[in-house]
């Protein structure tokens, strides 16, 4: 079992359902809600934080990525449930709890009375596996862009997240997609808390 660097939190989550995958089948991929393992506790007195499902804007949101088999063909990678969108925000609401802030999901786009809001983009993302000769080589993208409004004064703060990574493993295994994967997805949310700070209730660019 491998040991992941997530701070004990559980992002996306791929997993192969049908063992080795033929010429154009399809991979089902699933993008389990977050365990909440090793979250912090969160005090009463922390800003709350509402986000909603991040819209999807990819080119092509009709599968995750693309696998290339070693004797010709391809399987697309797709999420067995759910949608990316929700997906993605159950795992940033999960690290960010995970960091000690008092965030949950929207759930049906509704307005929750929460200190701030958290809307998000989904530009760019993805895994793709290219089977060769004693090697797969793996590369992923996660470009997103997130928007906070502040309800206490109005104010907004917005920002571009990217990351991509390249892996290469002597036989395939889902989690190798699932590690490369998760592992951008944290970098971005790293990167968002490294780059902010919460004031009283308003969160703001350092």
């Amino acid at each position: 079992m491998r040991h992941y660097r997530f701070l004990g939190i559980g992002l996306l989550g791929i997993i192969l359902v049908s063992g080795c995958a033929g010429k154009g089948e399809r991979i089902d991929l699933n993008v389990p809600v977050p365990s909440g393992a090793g979250e912090k506790a969160v005090a009463m007195s922390s800003p709350t934080v509402s986000i909603q499902p991040f819209e999807d804007h990819r080119t092509d949101r009709s599968h995750l990525g693309i696998r290339h088999h070693l004797w010709g063909g391809e399987s697309h990678f797709s999420l067995s449930s759910g949608t990316l969108s929700e997906a993605t925000a159950e795992a940033f609401a999960d690290y960010l709890k995970g960091k000690g802030w008092n965030a949950t999901v929207a759930k049906g786009n509704r307005t929750t009375g929460a200190d701030m809001t958290i809307t998000g983009t989904l530009i760019d993302v993805g895994v793709d596996a290219e089977s060769g000769i004693g090697q797969t080589a793996l590369h992923a993208k996660s470009r997103m862009a997130v928007e906070v409004q502040n309800q206490a004064d109005g104010s907004q703060v917005r920002e571009t997240l990217t990351s991509t990574g390249t892996s290469q493993v002597f036989w395939f295994d889902p989690e190798d997609a699932q590690e490369l994967l998760n592992e951008l997805y944290n970098k971005n949310f790293e990167k968002f808390v490294a780059d902010t700070k919460i004031e009283g209730t308003i969160l703001k660019l350092r």
